[in-house]
């Protein structure tokens, strides 16, 4: 029996240069993986084609009912009245559907703050009433599928499960630790690109062969202030995609630091974080809950107070020491290839609504 599937995703299947838009690219291709033929949905909110695009669907999908249905949440609330009709048909139809929900910032308005001006106010005006939409119109979908543990207690629907991010197989054999340190991702704002440049500094002042290799996105960096953003340790690129590869390969160490004391960061598990997995680097990780729960039980790396001095003791300890760090790759191995492919969350995707 041909096994098929709806595949709803917010983004372009063209390019990822971002978190939000690796994921939907990658469970894509896993159900491919296991074998099923996809009916997809894809492209931005606002992109004029969308509504032709779900017309054309609901007409395939009513003549052909899919077995499964998967859907990726947009960054904001669902905007067209199609896509929540959609939803609400297929779940007519008795379709099982999975609902990544992707985003909780709106959650967080002591850290994200609402915008105060007329056009602004009026615009989280709208929002909000297109968030009570989608809070509606999820409650058709069979299973809310969340980031981590730590996103549950604030939502409220009927099936809420945990389905962090994944990695893929990009192993080097015989990878040996160097004092080539990477971090890829935001510098401003929730997170905090200081704290890891201001460590690399530090270790620089000690032994001038640490290297810090730094992606970010060329807007950030123009905002961000440091007294070290012209240093000769600190290389600085905007890349994304496959341009990271040589990158990684060139790091022995990764590491992320998302700013403490922000409810948000205790919720949320980057993409990058299984990137980095995904490469074998083991990481330093600055204490919040959800990260902290994942690299300490898949023993991937060293999570650390947001303090200097501690952060480069965790990162000297792995970049010296042979011993550690080659215990740390067998663990990074097991944890990738034994349950943290995105294979692995296309099938628990699978599971759980075959199940139902």
């Amino acid at each position: 029996m041909k096994k098929t599937m709806l595949f709803i995703a917010y983004t372009s299947n063209s390019f990822a240069n971002s978190g939000s838009s690796v994921r939907p690219r990658k469970m894509y291709k896993a159900f491919q993986d296991l074998g099923y033929e996809i009916v997809a949905l894809y492209g931005d909110q606002m992109d004029m084609s969308r509504k032709e695009q779900i017309k054309k669907i609901t007409k395939e999908i009513k003549k052909a009912p899919p077995c499964l249905c998967y859907i990726e949440s947009p960054i904001y609330p669902i905007m067209r009245h199609a896509d929540r009709s959609l939803i609400k048909f297929i779940h007519k139809l008795g379709i099982p559907t999975g609902y990544f929900y992707r985003d909780f910032y709106r959650m967080f308005p002591e850290q994200f703050p609402r915008r105060k001006t007329l056009f602004g106010g009026l615009k989280e005006c709208v929002l909000d009433i297109l968030q009570y939409l989608t809070d509606r119109i999820l409650k058709y979908c069979d299973i809310v599928y969340v980031t981590s543990e730590e996103c549950i207690s604030r939502l409220n629907y009927k099936d809420i499960r945990v389905l962090p991010p994944a990695g893929e197989n990009l192993l080097l054999e015989n990878r040996k630790p160097n004092h080539t340190g990477i971090y890829v991702g935001g510098i401003i704002n929730h997170y905090d690109g200081e704290l890891i440049i201001n460590t690399f500094n530090f270790l620089f002042q000690q032994d001038n062969s640490y290297r810090l290799i730094l992606v970010c996105r060329q807007d950030e960096w123009d905002k961000f202030y440091s007294l070290y953003k012209d240093q000769k340790w600190l290389q600085v690129y905007h890349v994304y995609g496959d341009e990271l590869a040589p990158l990684y390969r060139t790091a022995s160490v990764a590491v992320a630091a998302g700013k403490k004391m922000m409810p948000y960061n205790d919720m949320a598990i980057s993409v990058k974080t299984f990137e980095y997995l995904s490469y074998g680097l083991p990481q330093v990780v600055v204490d919040n809950k959800a990260i902290k729960k994942v690299v300490e039980k898949e023993k991937i790396g060293i999570v650390v107070e947001p303090d200097t001095k501690m952060f480069a003791e965790a990162l000297k300890l792995l970049m010296n020491d042979d011993k550690i760090y080659n215990d740390f790759q067998c663990k990074i191995k097991s944890s990738l290839l034994e349950r943290n492919l995105w294979v692995h969350r296309a099938q628990k995707v699978v599971d759980d609504l075959c199940s139902r």
